[in-house]
């Protein structure tokens, strides 16, 4: 009789209320098994392995590598070691400790291994169960990375990540493939082999949350040459313009997960250093009904004229282009400082005290004069100039307030109130309309002031 018949011939044997009793006591096993999943899952505890055993080969592959190749885990264990502890937190967010010792990621992907050529973009690690982790090469090897030993200094408990640590005392440390590991501690007597070979790598900023970047069990290293894509810009509700006093603005972008908004509401450009909005990762939004609004709140009460900024920084991609909201409040006298024309480089939204418009074509950049282009109509209007065409002489005539400029398309001589000057960019025709320098009609042809923010492109005109 087969082991699983025998099983059931004895369970059949017990009177029914025994029997009963049985199912009963197994089924509040597997229950309590479940939630200890779920519980180790959510709060980075050590969770039993079912299924998976430690990878014995790690292959390094890919078109960015010179030299692919198949390491054992003899092989590896001869190489150089190198320990160290890190400081993680994950997308729930809870913050944790491990420690690690392995083989230096340099070290692998070095000239004397695997050898990365110098047009590397990517990095994927793959595990044995199929889950993959992404990193652009200037998140590995470019940003400097850190164990933040005060990360947990924050007023709050371990479970509570979306709290800012204390970033003294900071350790810069490498990425590892570990040979040997422990989570939940920094003392190297609890490390074993259980989850290798596992990626390790410190955090960038004491917020950084990296413990989804862990990735056990790896057995492929795969180095691409393609161009990384880029994260999508985040979105604000309400979008700008005129607000009631008190209104509270919500930002969200297409993932909102391991992406993470940083935003700054003084009218400073945002990094990773900024504060970051989407603290809990959408994947747990459900299972965090109850604190989600408290931690990924909306900002506000906006109470004042306010400039936001938001950027969307997330692992394995270039980050997002900066947007900018504007918000005025009702009756407030002034504009902030952001106030008037705002325009950004390659993007059709503009907005012009506050109230938003989309262009038909974006300003641009012409390489060859240097020059930023943009759409004369929606400048000369926003301005409070007449701007017509003359079909015949390829003119666009522009009236503010008693002087009259005239520009041709392709020309680089102008005329002011009938007087010729030179520019050092010719109007032109893109997308059906006309472009002009930037500078030359909004300073020297209509008496405005112009900002431009180079690490946002964007363009501030007033007046």
């Amino acid at each position: 009789m087969s082991g699983r018949k025998k099983m059931i011939a004895a369970l059949l044997s017990y009177g029914p209320d025994v029997f009963r009793k049985k199912i009963l006591r197994f089924q509040k096993m597997v229950t309590i098994f479940v939630g200890i999943l779920l519980l180790a899952f959510a709060f980075n505890l050590p969770a039993p392995d079912l299924a998976l055993a430690a990878s014995d080969t790690l292959e390094i592959t890919g078109e960015g590598v010179a030299n692919p190749m198949i390491l054992t885990r003899a092989q590896l264990e001869i190489m150089d070691q190198e320990q160290y502890v890190y400081s993680t937190i994950n997308t729930w967010p809870t913050k944790n400790l491990y420690i690690g010792r392995g083989v230096k990621l340099n070290h692998l992907l070095g000239p004397d291994q695997a050898g990365m050529k110098p047009e590397a973009t990517l990095v994927k690690f793959t595990s044995i169960d199929g889950y993959a982790v992404l990193l652009t090469v200037k998140e590995l090897f470019k940003d400097k990375r850190y164990y933040f030993p005060n990360f947990k200094v924050s007023g709050g408990s371990d479970s509570d990540g979306h709290l800012p640590g204390d970033p003294s005392g900071k350790v810069e440390v490498e990425p590892i493939i570990a040979l040997s590991s422990a989570e939940g501690s920094a003392n190297p007597k609890y490390m074993n082999d259980l989850h290798t070979f596992l990626l390790m790598l410190g955090q960038r900023t004491v917020t950084e949350q990296t413990g989804n970047l862990f990735a056990k069990y790896i057995h492929k290293i795969e180095v691409l040459t393609k161009e990384p894509e880029k994260w999508d810009e985040p979105q604000a509700n309400p979008p700008g313009g005129t607000v009631p006093a008190g209104t509270m603005v919500a930002l969200g972008n297409l993932n909102t997960d391991d992406d993470k908004i940083h935003y700054t509401m003084d009218g400073s450009t945002p990094t990773f250093y900024s504060p970051m909005y989407n603290s809990i990762a959408s994947r747990w939004w459900s299972a965090r009904a109850d604190v989600l609004g408290s931690i990924n709140h909306p900002l506000g009460p906006i109470e004042k004229n306010t400039v936001i900024k938001a950027v969307t920084i997330g692992p394995g991609k270039l980050d997002s282009d900066v947007v900018t909201f504007h918000y005025y409040v009702e009756g407030e006298d002034g504009y902030p400082a952001a106030a008037g024309i705002v325009l950004t480089v390659d993007r059709k939204e503009a907005s012009v005290e506050g109230e938003t418009y989309i262009l038909e074509a974006a300003p641009y950049l012409d390489s060859k004069a240097g020059r930023t282009m943009v759409p004369v109509r929606f400048i000369s209007e926003a301005l409070g100039a007449g701007v017509a065409w003359d079909p015949e002489t390829r003119q666009v005539i522009i009236s503010d307030e008693g002087k009259e400029i005239k520009l041709t398309i392709g020309s680089k001589e102008v005329q002011i109130n009938g007087r010729s000057q030179s520019i050092d960019c010719a109007a032109t025709i893109l997308f059906g309309r006309t472009f002009v320098p930037l500078r030359f009609i909004v300073e020297e042809a209509l008496g405005a002031e112009v900002d431009y923010e180079p690490a946002t492109k964007e363009i501030t005109i007033t007046r």
